[in-house]
């Protein structure tokens, strides 16, 4: 099931499976990656209980260990709308026999989205409905198409702008798990322009912590046109476009958690930047984006 969400000057689709906006229109410009199965069939998948790969596949809680796939079980699930409106479709997803049998709680996650005349708003609000402390991770995974309009040149036309980089950590995983062995990148080293080479993500995702201001630009140098994403309350920021394919896309990936890394166990709270909630306590977050045209 989709919803068109619609402001005077833009518009918006939201899918319920997996509770994730599919579209956003302005001016004739689609912004987010439509999922061409060639290079992703991803869009803008939800990233709950875990953000990337589990240790070894699973994840324990209170010393039983269950197994998790690679980014959590929300993203592949269908979620119930709770709020309908012009402009703001509010969606739920509720624990089921299969959940429970990865990760053993009752919850509530709710996604909902906004549209606005300049972009959208996307807020996760993460409820815990069981009798026991919840341990979790959330994140987003929104591709944005790169180019956006012709006119604005090719993805290596295009540049990553950041307001504040000063103590930033920029590093990469080696066969899927953060190490601390291995070097920091000095990519952001004395500046805050990141320019898009597809090369960079041979490995995979480049991994930002520690940014001061939660906020970046995606900018075609050509043009100075693109968009502004904020993601205020989250502690890493993934950057990440298939490896050797050339793909005509950029993920912004807000995490609150990390992959795993080889230090770690498969415990939930041995994972970094991990949220916990006692029962009946909610936690909330999200990201917005803004054109830039």
């Amino acid at each position: 099931m989709t919803f068109t969400l619609t402001s005077p000057a833009a518009s918006a689709v939201v899918r319920t499976f997996g509770g994730e906006l599919t579209s956003f229109v302005k001016d004739g410009i689609e912004y987010v990656w439509q999922g061409d199965p060639a290079h992703w069939n991803g869009q803008a998948p939800i990233l709950f209980p875990v953000c990337c790969s589990p240790k070894d596949g699973k994840i324990a809680f209170d010393g039983t260990e269950y197994p998790m796939p690679k980014h959590g079980i929300a993203r592949k699930r269908e979620f119930d709308p709770v709020y309908i409106g012009k402009d703001k479709v509010v969606l739920e997803q509720r624990e089921t026999e299969e959940t429970l049998k990865m990760f053993p709680f009752c919850y509530s996650p709710k996604a909902a989205y906004q549209v606005r005349d300049d972009g959208f708003d996307a807020t996760f609000t993460v409820k815990n409905l069981d009798r026991n402390e919840m341990t979790f991770c959330i994140g987003g995974h929104p591709g944005f198409n790169c180019p956006l309009a012709a006119e604005d040149g090719g993805f290596e036309d295009y540049s990553l702008f950041f307001e504040d980089t000063a103590g930033v950590t920029a590093s990469i995983t080696k066969d899927g798990y953060m190490n601390a062995e291995l070097p920091k990148l000095d990519i952001l080293k004395d500046k805050t322009e990141l320019p898009l080479v597809w090369s960079d993500y041979d490995n995979d995702a480049i991994i930002l912590e520690n940014l001061p201001k939660k906020t970046v630009k995606l900018v075609s140098r050509k043009t100075g046109k693109g968009l502004r994403f904020d993601f205020e309350g989250f502690d890493a920021l993934g950057l990440w476009t298939p490896d050797h394919k050339q793909s005509p896309f950029i993920c912004l990936e807000p995490w609150n958690g990390l992959p795993a890394d080889v230090a770690e166990t498969t415990d939930a709270k041995s994972k970094k930047y991990h949220r916990c909630l006692q029962p009946e306590e909610s936690y909330s977050v999200g990201y917005s984006m803004t054109v830039i045209r």
